[in-house]
């Protein structure tokens, strides 16, 4: 039996595909041992797995200020000498990065005891613990078209799309409304700020839901796990009909959620992009303007280009809910909205495959 160590904590983007690996490692009867942030977000995503062991590292991300950054590199030391012990003591035989912040002390501690090394970059742009490391790696997932510059690290390089969680399948849509306490009959544009929430999407959704319920459209929002818990807000119609509105904290459902929706608006993280393609769903992409290197732009304006989205900067949010509205008018046509052709074997397959035949167990 082949042991994992699968760095993935920091967002949603990172834990939702390593979830995704270890879901196939596991189902091959391989030992797999999560490793996540201390973010509470990553605590809370994992509750429903409890298939899984993983241990919260108290590494932080790089911060600006200098006592900021003295303390992020006393919690990448502390959780580099943890790390150690783990790959030790479990006798890891593999570690695989998800990209992010948590990245280093695991990948130092890999190459510090001979083990083998992997990484996979969800975005478009590549991440800059990927970049740093990329060159003690065995194996590294890269989105297709994204190269690194150097060719010597490109000879590592595997093309794949994100790896999806099994319980991303499409459901009925009336059945995820009644499911999420929607009318069945609505159509439903759902707001999505991604894993922690985005108070920009939030405050918009808020000030424009009684605008989208005169149009006949219900709501849904995911505000984060900050927000207040589930709330339920009834609007109008133009004609005089109730309209419920459904705001949420958090979904561990998001095979009902995306089922439940016609049109997504959201963050433009590679994960959250990948799972409304596979579900068929347009989307109105806002990116994050704060994104390292921008990737969120990069992400969105690649979707774009293959008509599955419009893009709407942040500081064009106040024509957002025109252009959703415009959305539906035309019938969602604008858009192509068909799902990507099924394939011999999944993207999680082909890693897990590939990883395999690496380490000499297939």
């Amino acid at each position: 039996m082949n042991r994992y160590a699968i760095v993935c904590g920091g967002t949603g983007g990172h834990l939702g595909p390593g979830i995704a690996i270890a879901e196939e490692l596991m189902a091959r009867n391989g030992e797999c041992l999560l490793l996540i942030s201390d973010k509470v977000i990553d605590g809370v995503m994992l509750k429903k797995y409890d298939q899984f062991e993983y241990v919260a590292l108290p590494a932080k991300p790089l911060a600006k200020s200098i006592w900021k950054i003295f303390k992020t590199i006393k919690s990448q030391f502390v959780s580099l000498f943890q790390c150690i012990k783990l790959v030790k003591n479990r006798k890891i035989d593999c570690v695989i990065g998800m990209g992010g912040f948590t990245n280093f002390p695991a990948i130092m501690a890999a190459f510090l005891m001979r083990k083998k090394i992997v990484f996979h970059e969800s975005n478009r742009v590549i991440g800059k613990s990927v970049k740093l490391l990329a060159h003690l790696a065995d194996i590294i997932f890269l989105p297709p078209q994204v190269n690194f510059k150097s060719r010597s690290l490109n000879k590592k390089v595997s093309h794949v799309s994100i790896p999806l969680r099994r319980e991303m399948q499409k459901i009925d849509k009336r059945e995820a409304r009644e499911r999420l306490g929607l009318d069945p009959l609505a159509s439903v544009v759902t707001v999505l700020g991604g894993s922690q929430g985005a108070n920009a999407l939030n405050e918009w959704a808020i000030k424009n839901f009684q605008r989208l319920n005169g149009q006949n459209l219900t709501l849904c929002c995911v505000r984060g796990i900050k927000s207040d818990g589930r709330e339920e807000i009834v609007g109008m119609s133009d004609d005089g009909n109730a309209i419920g509105n459904l705001f949420l904290p958090f979904c561990d459902d998001m095979s009902s959620l995306l089922s439940a929706t016609d049109l997504l608006v959201c963050r433009a993280g590679a994960g959250t992009i990948a799972e409304a393609i596979l579900f068929g769903l347009p989307m109105v992409l806002v990116p994050y303007p704060s994104a390292a290197e921008n990737h969120q732009e990069v992400n969105a304006t690649h979707v774009a280009s293959d008509g599955r989205a419009i893009v709407v900067r942040q500081e064009d949010m106040d024509l957002l809910a025109n252009i959703v509205i415009e959305c539906f008018q035309k019938n969602l046509k604008n858009f192509r909205i068909t799902p990507p052709p099924a394939s011999e074997h999944s993207t999680v397959e082909i890693i897990v495959n590939r990883i395999q035949r690496m380490i000499g167990n297939e």
